[in-house]
Formats: C-alpha cells, sequence, structure tokens
C-alpha cells in the first residue's frame, strides 16, 4: 500500500497550488475549472501486459488555473495541475502532474504534463510481490474537440509513462475528456 504520509502530502501540495491559483483565474477567459478524463491506457511492455492485462483503465481529474489570450493566429494556451490514476489487478501509478495544454484552433489542442507518479509497481521480475515507489512521470496528448460549447467533449490519444520503474507504467492511452 502507498505510504498514506506521501498521499497526504501529496493532496496537500495540489490544494495548495489551487488556492494560490484561484484568484489569478476570476480574470482570465471562460476556459478555466476543471476537466474530468477517463479511457484505457495500454502498456508497450509485453511482461507487463502477460503479468496483468493488456488494457487498463486510466482515470484524470485536472484544473485549469491559467489561460493566456488568443494571439493572431488563435493560439492560446492554459496552464493547470492534474491528479489520475491507472492500473491493472495488484499495481497502479497516481501521477501528479503540472500541465501545459495549447489550443492550434477550436477542434486541435495538445497536452504535456511534468510531476510525480506514486507507484505501486511490480518487484524485480513480474512475479514476487509489490513494492511502493515515488518517481518522475510524464504525459504527452493530442486532443480532437467535438463539442466545443457549454461543456466541451473531446478524444485524446497520448504517451505516459514513470521513469525508474522499469517501464511498467510505461504506455499509449486513448479516452474521452469534459470540461466544465
Amino acid at each position: 500500500m502507498m505510504h498514506k504520509g506521501m498521499l497526504w502530502m501529496s493532496a496537500l501540495a495540489l490544494v495548495a497550488t489551487l488556492t494560490v491559483a484561484t484568484p489569478a483565474s476570476a480574470q482570465e477567459t471562460e476556459l478555466q475549472g476543471f476537466t474530468v478524463s477517463a479511457g484505457v491506457f495500454y502498456p508497450t511492455k509485453s511482461a507487463v501486459r502477460k503479468a496483468t492485462n493488456d488494457v487498463w483503465f486510466n482515470i484524470n481529474l485536472g484544473y485549469t488555473f491559467q489561460t493566456s489570450e488568443p494571439n493572431e493566429s488563435g493560439y492560446y494556451y492554459d496552464l493547470g495541475v492534474l491528479v489520475g490514476y491507472y492500473g491493472s489487478d495488484d499495481i497502479y501509478n497516481i501521477p501528479v502532474l503540472a500541465t501545459l495544454t495549447g489550443y492550434v484552433n477550436p477542434q486541435f489542442f495538445y497536452r504535456a504534463g511534468l510531476g510525480i507518479g506514486f507507484t505501486k509497481q511490480f518487484r524485480t521480475g513480474f512475479t514476487g510481490g509489490t513494492r511502493n515507489e515515488t518517481n518522475f512521470a510524464y504525459m504527452v496528448e493530442l486532443g480532437y474537440n467535438f463539442n466545443t460549447g457549454a461543456t466541451p467533449i473531446s478524444l485524446t490519444v497520448g504517451y505516459q509513462g514513470v521513469s525508474g520503474a522499469r517501464d511498467q507504467f510505461t504506455g499509449f492511452t486513448v479516452g474521452l475528456l469534459l470540461r466544465f
């Protein structure tokens, strides 16, 4: 099981970030707020798929705290934070990331994130128990907005991973993202 003190510290850091960022968001555009995305994660390492499942569940909750003004070509970006979960059976990763989302036009966007991953991973080999670790985590996604109205819905495809985990949490993602 993950060390509860580290989970509490991460949650506290996220709340502090949101609290500090909230006053600035009152002056920005209407795209600020929460995002929820859910989908699947496909591990790139075949040994991981053999030891668990071919496809894992993936969910993320994000918050945008700053949005730039669009430039003359229409490009703008968001800064935010994201907390997620993906895993299968007895192993999982909980990434806590700072994110940058760039909007190329009203339909297409990209999102990149860097931060910390709290993992429960296999010990050496893919049998014989698990251990908890904290490592550098990252993600990159491309997205397409189906609906750009009051509640935008998007399809995302991405790649994410955790350093130092022997590629147990490296793989591709596909999901639906909802902004509110």
